[in-house]
């Protein structure tokens, strides 16, 4: 077992020059790694020092047997009350990998409350002095100068945020809870901003592999690093045989390994460490973003100058789509499962739309026709477990019965112009199917599948107007989300559930 504490509190910080109120653990922001082996127990006691509930999911663990430790409030759990604590105990028995954690709180995590967790194990096909001989864990994310509740509340208002109920455009991105805002392009006098340097770490000349994390809200990055090509070797939790690029995309919830080797860099030498913001998939731009966030590499010692290494000379794509599925290949090979049937398949089809509420119209994202609506209080685990029903008005939902032990989710992209990035809980799943247009569950029945091999992930971008059949073992009993990983379609209602084994529960 290994046992941390954690004290979550509100202070004033400016990760990238601009003061702001944001959230942190143990003072921290990002908060502290969680490393663990595989089949250890985690004992995490979170103490609550905010004015309002929170709660902390742990994105892309299992958690089976412990389905009310996924961190959800109103599915898996109520919240953390302000001034309250509570101890998340679950195991990490048969995953390993680059996983994360953040708040499943309102907007939390996007003020700060998420973190890394890595988790080793001697089944890893990539071994440390072989493969690799150190490791660096990377976070990326987008940053608001507004704090996140107010936009969230602003979004869901007629009017929208500044305008508009599209996703906003952040005001800089952070590595590792680092980056940099011009902050002479601001015109109001009352904010407190000083322009900070870059950040920097200092590494040895070795092949170094990179665990990298979005834990963003919106942007799809871009990550690189100058003169050196990546050779991925993870995606989410599965390593994998992965291409060697000059740039990977990750998008909000996912993870990417890559190991890039410093062998022939000399003592003094440094370059930098990229994330670019996709602005191609933004509605608007906030003319004062710099899109291109940097990290220094310092080889063997930081003589305290900036790289003067350049960017790769390429633009980003206009979509804001993963990797080709050919180019990940599981390095463990596993067959997806077979002989599943229609009555093996389920169905999502999301879409952004209108909520009229007595004659007013609201911007929402849609679920088989239904918007999410969270009462905290009322979490669904409490009510399956209670022999009660989940009510469809709250969210889209469906059951997968006790002697189902393998099914087929489709999901339809109905957004033509916007590419989601959706994260199961619960589970990882096998991409088996990929297309244009949507899927039915009828037609289901005469597409081609994927079952050699397959991609394994936990988070998939589909894109606009796409659909995506994932397969999956449904053996783990509770009331999972499946939902946009950007922050802000989720506070819009974009969110469905998947309910496993309801007589287990």
């Amino acid at each position: 077992t290994r046992s941390y504490s954690w004290t979550i509190a509100a202070q004033t910080g400016a990760p990238d020059g601009y003061d702001k109120t944001l959230y942190t653990i143990n003072g921290q922001m990002p908060g502290p790694l969680v490393e663990a082996n595989e089949g250890d127990t985690l004992e995490i006691t979170v103490t609550n020092t905010l004015s309002e509930g929170t709660s902390i999911h742990w994105h892309g663990m299992y958690q089976n047997g412990t389905a009310y430790e996924d961190g959800v409030p109103g599915f898996s759990q109520c919240p953390i009350p302000a001034g309250s604590s509570y101890t998340y105990t679950f195991s990490t028995a048969g995953q390993y990998g680059t996983y994360w954690y953040h708040s499943h709180s309102s907007t939390q995590y996007t003020d700060g409350i998420l973190g890394p967790m890595i988790i080793h194990s001697p089944s890893d096909p990539y071994v440390r002095g072989v493969d690799f001989t150190s490791e660096q864990v990377i976070i990326v994310q987008d940053w608001y100068h507004d704090g996140a509740e107010y936009i969230a509340t602003e979004l869901l208002t007629t009017d929208g945020y500044d305008g508009s109920s599209a996703a906003p455009s952040p005001q800089s991105g952070l590595i590792n809870g680092a980056g940099v805002f011009n902050c002479s392009l601001l015109t109001d006098s009352d904010v407190t901003c000083t322009t900070p340097d870059p950040p920097a770490i200092t590494v040895a000349a070795e092949k170094i592999r990179f665990r990298v994390i979005n834990g963003g809200s919106h942007a799809q990055e871009h990550v690189s690093i100058d003169l050196h090509y990546l050779n991925v070797t993870g995606a989410d939790g599965t390593a994998v045989l992965g291409p060697s690029v000059a740039r990977v995309p990750i998008h909000n919830g996912q993870r990417y390994d890559f190991i890039a080797d410093f062998s022939d860099a000399s003592d003094g030498d440094s370059f930098w460490f990229r994330g670019e913001l996709n602005t191609n998939c933004f509605a608007s731009t906030d003319d004062d973003l710099n899109a291109i966030t940097r990290l220094a590499i310092h080889i063997g010692t930081n003589n305290g100058t900036e790289p003067t290494t350049n960017d790769w000379d390429a633009d980003l794509p206009t979509s804001c789509v993963d990797f080709d599925d050919s180019d990940l290949t599981p390095v463990t090979a596993e067959e997806a499962p077979l002989g599943l049937t229609t009555a093996n398949v389920r169905q999502y089809t999301s879409a952004f739309g209108q909520l009229t509420v007595d004659s007013t119209s609201y911007s929402r994202f849609f679920v088989n026709s239904t918007t999410y609506t969270n009462y905290a209080y009322q979490p669904f685990l409490a009510t399956i477990n209670n022999g009660s029903s989940i009510d469809s008005s709250r969210v889209a939902f469906a059951e997968v019965a006790d002697d189902e032990w393998a099914i087929d989710v489709i999901i339809n992209n109905g957004d033509q112009n916007l590419d989601h990035p959706y994260h199961l809980h619960g589970a990882d799943f096998y991409i088996v199917a990929r297309g244009d247009g949507t899927m039915t569950v009828d037609e289901w029945s005469s597409i081609s599948f994927n079952t050699t091999n397959p991609p394994r992930r936990d988070t998939l971008v589909i894109p606009g107007g796409n659909y995506a059949v994932l397969r999956l073992y449904s053996d783990i009993p509770g009331v999972w989300p499946l939902h946009c990983h950007i922050a802000w379609h989720l506070a819009e209602g974009f969110m469905g559930a998947l309910v496993v084994h309801p007589e287990a529960i």
